[in-house]
């Protein structure tokens, strides 16, 4: 008996304690990093919330909204604006938890993303992965919106990007990872969202409740900001940015809505028509679309016709606006220095790798489905 005491008792020196472990309300977890460049000083902002109470409301329905914390620092580098914020930390700070990171315009500029890139690369706790965003609001405000039902801040637009967009597409959300190589890319042009506070779509008791959106994107091409496009400018983009796509659309003709069709599966391919002194682009989309509703009795045929020349409209648009501010959203500039970069660098020497020209031909295929509405259809 007193060898096996002995032995308890050895046994217990050697198990490893945890007496330096935090407990979760120990801790300040970050969830969203904001970056402000105003009068020569750097600002960030930073969204904190409490994840026990995040934790009770995954286990049952809340009836109180979760608490969020805006932090504030300032300084005229990043490094020193973050010491800023460190001063007045009550607790110990987490950047584990980082999901989003929100850029001013003022600092979407070569001098101050360097610094960005090197606050944000140089922690092991940021990770790539984070959803990244450009805005011409305020940044205290967009952090405190809370989405719909009392749901934890971490269900909105903010940090959840991706559920909304695969269910009906504007501008495709982009990640960090992503976001640093092509705006690293020479050829390339970054369409980063912008996002928006808005407050005239949805109201909780008849009172207008505020909430996130992507109002626009703001174009980066080769390291400078080239400008600030609206959504309804952009529409065009997301036929070619991913096959997963999904989308309605109003077909219209002569100002008149015909119907309303859902489009998706985007199959697009970019062909280089090279000519003596310049270069042209043919854009190629062939997308599977299901009428969801009729509005004016047509045949299939002419539906279809409708249907493609809506989304040449979309595209031509699109291609348009962004040329005026010498933007590639399409990215046909990278298809040409992937394939031919001499002749990339000489047009980009000329200054004519793209203009309102260089769209010369865009071919779209509808493959129309009809569910339910061919009785009311003529062909």
């Amino acid at each position: 008996m007193r060898r096996v005491l002995m032995l308890v008792g050895i046994l217990s020196f050697l198990l490893t304690g945890c007496w330096d472990n935090k407990e979760v309300q120990d801790i300040n977890y970050i969830t969203a990093l904001g970056v402000d460049y105003k009068d020569g000083n750097y600002i960030i902002y930073v969204q904190m919330l409490d994840f026990a109470t995040i934790a009770k409301q995954e286990s049952g329905k809340q009836t109180e909204k979760a608490p969020i914390w805006v932090g504030r620092g300032t300084g005229t580098t990043l490094a020193g604006a973050l010491v800023d914020l460190y001063t007045s930390s009550q607790q110990r700070v987490s950047w584990g938890h980082v999901t989003a990171l929100v850029l001013t315009e003022a600092v979407l500029k070569p001098d101050q993303m360097s610094q960005v890139f090197d606050l944000t690369n140089r922690s092991q706790e940021i990770r790539y992965t984070k959803w990244v965003y450009g805005t011409q609001d305020s940044m205290e405000d967009l952090f405190t919106v809370s989405p719909f039902f009392q749901l934890s801040p971490l269900h909105s637009l903010l940090h959840e990007p991706k559920e909304s967009y695969d269910q009906f597409s504007f501008i495709r959300p982009i990640q960090f990872v992503n976001f640093i190589r092509l705006y690293r890319e020479r050829a390339a042009t970054v369409v980063l969202p912008s996002i928006h506070i808005s407050s005239q779509n949805w109201s909780e008791n008849l009172k207008q409740h505020p909430i996130l959106e992507v109002s626009g994107a703001f174009m980066i091409k080769n390291q400078k900001l080239m400008g600030w496009l609206s959504r309804s400018d952009l529409l065009g983009t997301r036929w070619l940015a991913s096959p997963h796509t999904h989308a309605s659309i109003i077909v219209q003709e002569e100002g008149e809505a015909i119907g309303s069709i859902s489009l998706e599966k985007p199959q697009s391919s970019i062909e280089i028509i090279r000519e003596p002194d310049d270069v042209a682009y043919r854009i190629k989309l062939n997308v599977t679309g299901t009428v969801q509703n009729m509005y004016k009795k047509v045949g299939v045929s002419e539906m279809k016709r409708l249907t493609e020349a809506t989304l040449k409209k979309e595209m031509h648009t699109t291609f348009h606006k962004a040329a005026l501010l010498k933007a590639d959203p399409y990215e046909l500039c990278l298809q040409l220095y992937r394939t031919d970069p001499k002749l990339w660098k000489k047009l980009v020497e000329q200054k004519k790798e793209i203009h309102d020209a260089s769209l010369r031909e865009l071919e779209v295929d509808v493959n129309l489905r009809f569910w339910g509405q061919r009785k009311n259809l003529n062909r």
